[in-house]
C-alpha cells in the first residue's frame, strides 16, 4: 500500500490504509514499546519515546538520524480517543508563540483501517539552504508511515 500526500488550506493530509485491525494501528501509536520501532524519517536509527496516553499527557519523540545525532520532539497530548482518534501539539520552528497541530484518525475500512493525519501550522519557511520545511515534514511522515506499516506486517504484531 501506498501513503498518499495532499497540502489542503495550508495543512499536510497524510492517508494510508494498513491490513490491520483498528485497536492494533491506534496500539502503535500510543504504546512506547511499539512506536519506537517504526517512528521517524528513513534516516532515524533509534527512537526513545515518552508517552503518557492522556489529554495533556507528553507524546515525545527523540530521534537519533543517521548524520544528524538526535533530534528531540516534544508534543503534548491535546485529544486522546482510542482507538479513533489522538492529536498532538508541538512547538514550531516559526518560533515561541506559535504551534504546530497534528491530528490523526483511525478508520476502520474494508480490509483494515485508514490512518488519515493531518499536520496543521506548518510555518511557510526553507531550512537546510533551499529545502521547504513542509517537504521535510512530508517526507518525514511518508517515511513513519511506511515504516509502520512494515511493523504492523511483523508475525509478533499480526
Amino acid at each position: 500500500m501506498s501513503t498518499e500526500t495532499t497540502f489542503e488550506d495550508g495543512k499536510l493530509i497524510v492517508s494510508r490504509v494498513y491490513p490491520a485491525p483498528r485497536e492494533l494501528v491506534f496500539e502503535a501509536w500510543v504504546e512506547t514499546s511499539k512506536v519506537q520501532q517504526w517512528w521517524g524519517c528513513a534516516a532515524t536509527t533509534s527512537v526513545r519515546s515518552e508517552i503518557e496516553p492522556q489529554v495533556g499527557g507528553q507524546y515525545c519523540h527523540h530521534m537519533t538520524i543517521e548524520g544528524v545525532g538526535e533530534v528531540p520532539g516534544a508534543a503534548t497530548l491535546t485529544e486522546f480517543d482510542p482507538p479513533a482518534r489522538l492529536a498532538f501539539e508541538s512547538g514550531s520552528p516559526a518560533g515561541p508563540d506559535e504551534t504546530m497541530l497534528v491530528t490523526v484518525d483511525f478508520t476502520e475500512v474494508e480490509g483494515g483501517t485508514l490512518v488519515r493525519l493531518v499536520h496543521a501550522g506548518i510555518p511557510d519557511m526553507t531550512v537546510e539552504g533551499d529545502v521547504e520545511l513542509r517537504d521535510i515534514i512530508r517526507g518525514g511522515w511518508t517515511a513513519a508511515l511506511g515504516k509502520l506499516d512494515a511493523f504492523l506486517a511483523t508475525p509478533s504484531e499480526g
